[in-house]
Order: structure tokens, then sequence, then C-alpha cells
């Protein structure tokens, strides 16, 4: 009698957690440091210089995100939808679900650099329309990609990016570009649903801390697109690089913030790691995995 009632609470644990779990999703962002061949770019990026080199970065990436699943991974410096399908078949072997490749061509026409997501399918969400390029950004932001995922009930509009270093007058107004025309695309997005899940994430190349008025970013921070840093949101010192700078962000619609429509933010974090500096960084990368977390909210 004693082993049937531990069997029952074990089952009712275990639908429990699963009900749980199903009321929680996450979205990870990584730059992943030059995870690409020999082909992708004319300069050293420090990236992999031989196939087992190659596939020991594959996997040590994979082994930085969260040990639960994301929903979405974003993916920056990677050379090409090649990469973006190699890692999804990593992370199917080390969640044991099933995660489909998204890639959009890069117009980085420097480091041919381009950026990805991945999509975890066993979570009961899939891609609605045709991810890629969208011709609102296509001439300022030369590594950007969107796609759209729904599940039954909700969707969640995901802007993948990877903006400009600001170095020297010409870089720091190429990525002031880059913010302004993120912002009138985030504000026509929010003008025709002012409800949307509309998440912004990638590596913006920001030195300044968040919450900085003078930041490049800021500009996406101000009405009419209104978006709200998650580590401003949060509070708290962030660093998502081995240099100590936050480089990395998430920056979430009014809606997500206040679970307007179907979810609601709960929590960020930035996963440090000890292998950013050195020989060690041509095997992983010097960014840290950032990870948002979001809570299924009640109907309003």
């Amino acid at each position: 009698m004693l082993k049937q009632g531990s069997i029952l609470i074990f089952l009712w644990l275990a639908v429990f957690s699963t009900h749980a779990e199903l009321g929680r999703i996450s979205i990870t962002t990584l730059n992943c440091g030059a995870f690409f061949g020999g082909g992708e770019t004319r300069i050293e990026l420090g990236q992999p210089k031989s196939s087992p080199e190659y596939w020991v970065k594959a996997q040590n990436l994979v082994n930085l995100w969260p040990e639960n699943p994301p929903l979405v991974v974003a993916l920056e410096e990677i050379g090409g939808a090649r990469e973006a399908v190699h890692l999804a078949q990593f992370a199917a072997r080390r969640y044991q679900h099933t995660f489909q490749p998204v890639f959009a061509e890069t117009k980085d026409t420097f480091t041919e650099e381009a950026v990805g997501a991945l999509l975890d399918l066993s979570q009961g969400w899939k891609i609605s329309g045709k991810p890629g390029r969208v011709p609102e950004l296509d001439r300022a932001v030369s590594k950007h990609l969107v796609l759209r995922v729904t599940n039954s009930f909700s969707a969640l509009e995901i802007c993948v990016i990877h903006l400009r270093r600001p170095i020297g007058q010409y870089g720091k107004l190429a990525q002031e570009k880059q913010c302004a025309a993120l912002q009138q695309w985030a504000s026509a997005r929010l003008a025709k649903n002012p409800h949307e899940n509309l998440v912004i994430i990638g590596d913006f190349n920001e030195p300044k801390k968040p919450g900085d008025a003078t930041a490049a970013v800021a500009a996406l921070l101000l009405p009419p697109a209104g978006l709200r840093d998650a580590f401003v949101l949060t509070g708290g010192n962030f660093r998502t690089h081995a240099n100590g700078k936050a480089y990395d962000r998430v920056l979430i619609s009014s809606a997500l913030a206040q679970g307007d429509a179907g979810w609601k933010y709960d929590s960020i974090s930035a996963q440090a790691h000890p292998h950013g500096k050195g020989e060690e960084k041509k095997l992983f990368s010097d960014h840290f995995p950032v990870t948002a977390v979001f809570n299924l909210a009640p109907k309003k």
C-alpha cells in the first residue's frame, strides 16, 4: 500500500512539474564568437582552424546554454545555415528535444558573419509565416532575423540582431542609425498591435551600462516604441562579456512587461563562464548566454 502511494505521489509530482513547465518559457541569446570554418570571411576573427576544433566548439557552445531548454536560442557570429543546423543537432542531443534551425543571409561585407536562431519544437510552438530579413531593416541592419512563433493561444515576434561596434565616429553613427531603424520598425509593429509580444534580442554592442540615457540603445526605450530593457526592469549589475560589459540585451514590449497578451516577463540572467579569455576563447566564446524568462499570464 505504501509503495502504491509512493508511486501515485511520484506520478502526481511528474504531472504537476510538466504543467508548471508549460506555464514558463525562456529565450536565450549567445554571441557564438566566430563560429564558422574556412571560407566565410577573409579576415582573422579567432574562428576554428580545423574540423576537430569546429566540432568541439559546437558542443561547447550548446553546453553553455541553460540547464532547461530555451524555447528560442538567438545566435550571433555564426557563418551560415550550416552552423545553425549543427547547433540544432547538438541541442537535440543535449536536451532530447527537436530543434528547428532558422537562418537569414547576412549583408555584412566586412566580417561576413550572420545571425540565426533555433526553435524548440518539443515545447508545442511553431514558426508562423516566413522568417528572415524585413524590408524596414534591410538597409541599416546588416545582421538581423525576424521570426514569429506561435502556440495554440499566443504569439511572440522575435528580432535577432547583431549591431555595429561604435568604434570611431563612423562606427558610432552607424550603430545609432541601426538603433533608429529598429526603433522605427518596432514602433510601426506596435502601432498596428499595441499588445504585440515583441522581443529584440542579441548583441547590441552597447558598451554603456543598462539604464544609461546616453546609450545608443536608449533610443529604443523612448516613445513611440517604448521598449523595456530587461536588465533595467530587473535591476542590479549585469555583465554579458568576459571584459565586464553588458553588450548583449533583451528588449521587450510593454505587453510582455505587463502580461497583456499571454506572457509576462519574470526575470533575466547572464550565465558567466571562465572560458572567455586566452586560448580557450576560440573553443568557447567571450560572450555569456543571456536568458529571459516569461510566465504564463492570466487573461485581463
